[in-house]
C-alpha cells in the first residue's frame, strides 16, 4: 500500500504517529510525510520521506492572525481556545490544501493517515479522490476543535465539491483505560513515546546519588511567558534531596539564571532518552509529556497549563499514580510536598507502575497494522462491487 501521512509542523502533533509510521514501512508499506518543508529536519531525523505541502511556515502567524492577516485576541476560556486553535489549524489547511490536493491526485495514496489538528487538508483530498483517512489522536484530551475546522473551512470543502467537511473512516485513539480509554467508535493504539534520536546522556543510564526528579513546562509555554514559573518550580523542588533535571530549550536556558547545584542535566531533552534515568515528573500536563511518563512508569506532579486534558489528569491523579496542583495553588510548599509524597510513598510508585502496565496492554502500532490493511481492503471491495452493479445495471 502506499500511506501519506499528514501531519503539521509541531513536533507534540507528528511525533505520536511516528511509531505507526514505522510500523507499516516495516510491514513493507510506502509511506510518505505530507508536511510544510520547515519541518523537513524533524521527519528527515525520524527516518521517514517527506513531500513539501507548502513552503516555510510561522505558525505562531498562522495561529495568531485572521485570513486577512489581522491579529486575533488571545482567548479567555477553555471554550474559546478550543475554538481558537480549530480556526488556526483550519487556515493552515486552507495553506497546505492546493499541494496537498495535488500530491493525493498524483501519487495516488491507498490511505491517508492524519493526526488530530492538522487534518483538514488532506481530509479534502482523499475525500475529493475516493480515498479513506484514518485521523490518530496525539494523546489522552485532544481538543474539540472540528467544528471550528469545519466552519472555516467552508469555502475550501464546496471548493471541492462538498457539501461537509468528511468524518474519518475510522480513529485510532491512545488514550489508556486508566485515563477514560478509547472514544466510542475508535480503535485502541498503545502510545508508543517518540524522541529525536540522538546519544543517550551517560548520567541517564546508570542510578543517581539521589532521587532524580525531571522539571519541565514543555516547548511552548516557556516561550509564552512561563520562563519564570518554570524557574521558581525548579528552585523549590531543588531544596528535596535529589538531583535535577531540566527540560527546556537551549536558548531559553540562560533565561533562568544561575541553576541550583543539584541539577545534573538541563536544556533540550529527549524524553524518550532521559525519562528512563529519572523518578518523578513534575510538568504541565501536556499529553506527550505525560504519557511519556506514564509508559515509563513515573509518579507525576502535574500543574495543568492552559488548553491541557484536564479530565485524563484527574483520572490519573484519582488512581493514585500523579498528583495535581491547580496553578492557582501551586506554592515551594505545595510543590514540594506534593513531590515528598510521590517519591516517599511505595504504594503511589505501585500506582504509576499499574498505569504503565495499562498502555502496554493495549493494542501495539505493529498490530494496528492489520487494521488498516483491512480498512484499505474493505474500500477496495465496496468499489469493486459497485463497477460491478453499474455493469449490470447497464
Amino acid at each position: 500500500m502506499k500511506i501519506l501521512v499528514n501531519t503539521g509542523p509541531a513536533h507534540p502533533l507528528f511525533f505520536p504517529v511516528v511509531p505507526l509510521a514505522w510500523a507499516l514501512h516495516a510491514a513493507g508499506h510506502q509511506v510518505l510525510v505530507a508536511a510544510p518543508e520547515s519541518f523537513e529536519p524533524v521527519i528527515r531525523g525520524a527516518g521517514l520521506r517527506m513531500a513539501p505541502v507548502h513552503g516555510p511556515l510561522d505558525m505562531g502567524e498562522v495561529m495568531g492572525r485572521d485570513r486577512d492577516g489581522n491579529p486575533l485576541k488571545v482567548p479567555d476560556t477553555d471554550e474559546e481556545l478550543a475554538d481558537g486553535i480549530g480556526s488556526g489549524f483550519a487556515r493552515l489547511a486552507t495553506r497546505t490544501l492546493e499541494r496537498t490536493r495535488a500530491l493525493v491526485a498524483t501519487w495516488r495514496p491507498d490511505l491517508v493517515v492524519t493526526e488530530s489538528y492538522s487534518f483538514g487538508a488532506a481530509a479534502l483530498a482523499a475525500a475529493e479522490h475516493g480515498v479513506p483517512w484514518v485521523k490518530h489522536t496525539v494523546g489522552p484530551g485532544d481538543l474539540p476543535i472540528v467544528d471550528a475546522v469545519a466552519r472555516e473551512l467552508a469555502p475550501e470543502t464546496k471548493e471541492c465539491g462538498l457539501d461537509v467537511l468528511p468524518a474519518p473512516d475510522l480513529v485510532l485513539d491512545n488514550c489508556p483505560p486508566l485515563m477514560g480509554g478509547a472514544a466510542d467508535g475508535a480503535v485502541p493504539l498503545r502510545y508508543v513515546p517518540y524522541g529525536e534520536p540522538g546519544a543517550v546522556p551517560a548520567w541517564s543510564l546508570r542510578p543517581g546519588d539521589a532521587p532524580r526528579v525531571l522539571v519541565t513546562l514543555g516547548s511552548v509555554q516557556p516561550q509564552i511567558g512561563g520562563l519564570p514559573a518554570l524557574g521558581r518550580m525548579l528552585r523549590a523542588v531543588a531544596e528535596l534531596p535529589v538531583e535535577l533535571v531540566v527540560a527546556v530549550a537551549d536558548h531559553l536556558l540562560p533565561r533562568l539564571g544561575e541553576l541550583p547545584g543539584n541539577v545534573v542535566a538541563a536544556g533540550w531533552q529527549s524524553l524518550t532518552a532521559v525519562l528512563p534515568g529519572c523518578d518523578l515528573a513534575v510538568h504541565h500536563g501536556g499529553p506527550g509529556t505525560m504519557m511519556a511518563c506514564s509508559v515509563q512508569g513515573l509518579p507525576q506532579v502535574v500543574v495543568p497549563g492552559p488548553g491541557k486534558p484536564l479530565t485524563e489528569i484527574r483520572r490519573l491523579t484519582e488512581h493514585g499514580g500523579a498528583i495535581e496542583l491547580a496553578p492557582a495553588a501551586l506554592t515551594p510548599d505545595t510543590l514540594r510536598e506534593a513531590c515528598r509524597t510521590l517519591l516517599d510513598d511505595p504504594g503511589r510508585r505501585a500506582r504509576a507502575l499499574a498505569v504503565r502496565d495499562d498502555i502496554a496492554a493495549q493494542p501495539s502500532p505493529l498490530r494496528t497494522v492489520a487494521v488498516l490493511e483491512d480498512l484499505v481492503d474493505a474500500r477496495a471491495d465496496a468499489r469493486a462491487d459497485a463497477r460491478a452493479d453499474a455493469r449490470v445495471g447497464a
